[in-house]
């Protein structure tokens, strides 16, 4: 089996050739920032003298780690998963680091303990290749607790030479500190292949964004957990909200996906080819800045991965901004339904239903 496996979500970017158990060829490249500029060169100087087409599957780590550097590798390798028809398998940095370790120290049991800074740590711990606490953000100190109850491991990650002065020498400290694609590549090799209509990969975030991008944007994610979060920006952003409970119904459902930002979040389904915005909440604080846009256009490109080619909507014809807004993005009228929006009065709102062909019109986020 040949694969190919990139990791650009910590302090390094990497990528691999594997076929079989041989690489065929390994290039890492320590580094804080500039992923982004460094992935392609370093994939197709690896990649001379073999085809794409002879691969068999993709990888790609999917988090922990920072929210630019998740977002450059999956955006990379779900491009070559399209494009190559391939499967794309996700592994988390902290597996490959374990994997990396155990590795190095033949132990069984490893603790990947990644800094996340303001005193907070990524934690896994895998026994055997088994994930006995999946990866979790916490406190340092309530990550040494858990390292400890875990009992005498190896240690991996930026965070592991300190766990190691807190733990003492029945920890064994190890000299990984980043993930390396070519243990994502041995990984991924060792997984059953997804199913042809399996949906990709997507990012592991383990708390909200911090980033700020330029021009005061907020940064668009893809939602993991907390739908509470999600009934806040929604009670705020209309008059008759979603509890958290409905959001949590709704979620539950095949092919449900949603966005999420500090002032808002689109929640989403794609099925047979199409896909429907279940609704979009902006609260009024952030309305005119660009917002609700970059959460269609990224809800619009995570459905054309899903397969969608269509995608509708429902809109108030009495709400003029949002239908500016749908008009902008290439919408167009596809049906009326009469007192569709339940008011409380004897006769609802109307609402437009649109429709639009993907990949959405102009750039996306």
């Amino acid at each position: 089996m040949k694969l190919l496996a990139v990791e650009t979500c910590l302090g390094a970017c990497s990528v691999a050739l594997l076929d079989g158990q041989t690489a065929l060829a390994h290039r890492t490249q320590v580094m804080d920032r500039g992923h982004a500029e460094a992935l392609a060169p370093m994939v197709q100087a690896m990649m001379v003298g073999h085809d794409f087409a002879s691969l068999d599957r993709l990888a790609i780590t999917v988090g922990p780690g920072t929210f630019t550097g998740q977002r450059v590798g999956l955006s990379f390798m779900r491009g070559l998963r399209l494009a190559l028809n391939k499967p794309l398998i996700g592994i988390t940095s902290l597996e490959a680091m374990a994997a990396a370790a155990h590795a190095e120290t033949n132990t069984a049991r490893v603790a990947a303990l990644h800094d996340a800074r303001r005193g907070e740590a990524y934690l896994a711990l895998i026994e055997n290749g088994a994930m006995t606490l999946p990866p979790r953000v916490l406190t340092f100190a309530a990550a040494i607790d858990a390292i400890r109850a875990f009992g005498p491991c190896a240690l991996a990650g930026t965070g592991a030479p300190a766990a190691h002065e807190k733990l003492g020498d029945a920890f064994t400290l190890s000299t990984i500190r980043q993930p390396d694609a070519l243990f994502v590549a041995k990984l991924a090799q060792a997984l059953p292949a997804p199913a042809p209509d399996a949906p990709p990969p997507a990012p592991l975030y383990l708390r909200a964004p911090d980033a700020k991008l330029p021009g005061g944007k907020e940064l668009v994610t893809l939602f993991v957990d907390g739908a509470d979060a999600l009934a806040v920006l929604h009670a705020q952003s209309f008059a008759q909200p979603w509890d958290a409970a409905s959001l949590v119904s709704l979620m539950a459902g095949s092919g449900v996906f949603a966005f999420v930002a500090r002032s808002g979040f689109v929640l989403a389904r794609a099925a047979g080819g199409e896909a429907e915005i279940l609704t979009l909440a902006v609260i009024p604080a952030a309305r005119g800045r660009g917002l609700g846009r970059d959460l269609m256009q990224a809800a619009a490109a995570h459905a054309g991965i899903l397969g969608a080619k269509t995608l509708f909507l429902e809109v108030g014809t009495d709400n003029p901004a949002a239908l500016a807004l749908y008009n902008g993005l290439g919408f167009n009228r596809a049906g009326t339904r009469k007192g569709y929006y339940d008011t409380g009065s004897q006769m609802g709102r109307d609402a437009l239903v649109l429709k639009a062909a993907l990949p959405l019109a102009g750039k996306l986020p």
